[in-house]
């Protein structure tokens, strides 16, 4: 069995793609898969970005995907049960005598000023629905090719405002999201921070192991690996197994050992 640890250090996210290594993330319960999705789209959004006709489409798949998902699911009220759990947590570190008291203290602010935030907002992004721009052009996102200017006059207008003026509507757009979003980077961080990444090795390609609760696994493999894993499992159990990215001889499992690092994220 892998034990997992305390608070650890941050790595680099699944978006950096100038280092020597990749990092895999699965998550183990539902709403950490919904958190990650949410970070996913926060980078594909851009939200402090200049919106043109070259990236227009970009922007708005991904503030319309945004918005499916808080539709979906109560992410506020999770976001803000997290936080809680997390106001405790820092609470009971305190009393450890081998703890930095100071930056403690400086994660406790942030975690009560991402609480404090948080508390009265009720259900995000519905204002938006009657954004009469967005309603319409929401509509037309689901139809492929159904973005031309014959298709959304009011969109090709839009495109054509001062940028300034485009400026102004992503910002009130964004605004409607940015306390939430502040919250799940915060949270997703320390979910991060809480395990070291430790060196593994899967026999044949596969491992497979169970543990105490966890909400998050994080790999961080080799790119020379000619292989990528595939994770399943749930809470308290799981499966990693290493899949070729170009199938040998018909066999898209990879047989040889892999030494990779792994972190186990309560």
């Amino acid at each position: 069995m892998i034990a997992t640890c305390g608070f650890g250090a941050m790595i680099e996210p699944m978006t950096d793609y100038q280092t020597t290594t990749i990092v895999y993330e699965y998550p183990l319960l539902e709403r950490v898969r919904t958190y990650l999705r949410l970070e996913h789209l926060l980078a594909v959004l851009q939200p402090h970005a200049a919106v043109s006709a070259i990236n227009y489409t970009r922007y708005f798949n991904a503030l319309f995907a945004i918005l499916d998902l808080c539709e979906r699911s109560d992410v506020r009220t999770d976001v803000q049960k997290d936080l809680d759990r997390r106001k405790a947590q820092l609470k009971q570190w305190a009393q450890h005598p081998a703890v930095n008291q100071q930056q403690l203290a400086v994660t406790a602010e942030r975690v009560q000023r991402a609480w404090s935030a948080i508390q009265p907002i009720s259900r995000v992004g519905s204002s938006l629905k009657q954004d009469r721009l967005l309603s319409v052009m929401r509509q037309r996102f689901m139809m492929p090719g159904g973005t031309c200017n014959f298709d959304l006059p009011q969109l090709h207008y839009w495109l054509h405002l001062p940028q300034q003026q485009r400026d102004a509507d992503c910002q009130r757009w964004w605004h409607e999201f940015e306390i939430l979003f502040d919250g799940i980077v915060l949270e997703l961080e320390l979910l991060r921070g809480q395990a070291p990444l430790k060196t593994v090795t899967a026999p044949a390609g596969f491992l497979q192991d169970s543990t105490e609760p966890l909400s998050l696994l994080r790999l961080e493999v080799s790119k020379d690996l000619p292989a990528y894993p595939v994770i399943s499992g749930h809470k308290q159990r799981f499966n990693i197994r290493f899949l070729r990215y170009e199938p040998d001889n018909g066999r898209a499992s990879y047989d040889g050992d892999v030494s990779f690092k792994l972190a186990l994220c309560p």
